[in-house]
């Protein structure tokens, strides 16, 4: 399995990120490769000035675009950190149960 992504790869998933629709590896992969890419954290902050900023240029609201992003990217990492532990967890607990019930099942039929 892959653990980076390339820059291309990247900055095909911006749009995606910017609107939510990444999973949570990707997000993780993703925003881990932003952090550490300034060219990819430019086109990041260039899309996303144009696919938010412009659909707010009607808005007469005062709006700091990458205050914005910054908190995107720190929502978007601890949401995709949330979903990772949770599946982790209801992993552990599939395996406990699974353990448990061959357990009482084994018993039952010796």
């Amino acid at each position: 399995m892959k653990q980076t992504l390339e820059c291309e790869e990247v900055q095909k998933l911006i749009p995606y990120f910017i609107d939510g629709k990444t999973d949570s590896n990707q997000s993780l992969d993703f925003i881990r490769h932003i952090k550490g890419c300034k060219t990819c954290m430019e086109e990041l902050s260039v899309e996303y000035l144009v696919l938010v900023g412009v659909k707010r240029l009607d808005s007469a609201s005062a709006f700091n675009l990458n205050d914005e992003l910054d908190d995107l990217i720190q929502r978007s990492e601890a949401k995709a950190k949330r979903t990772k532990n949770i599946s982790f967890l209801v992993f552990i607990l599939f395996i406990i149960f699974a353990i448990v019930g061959g357990y009482f099942l084994s018993g039952f039929f010796y």
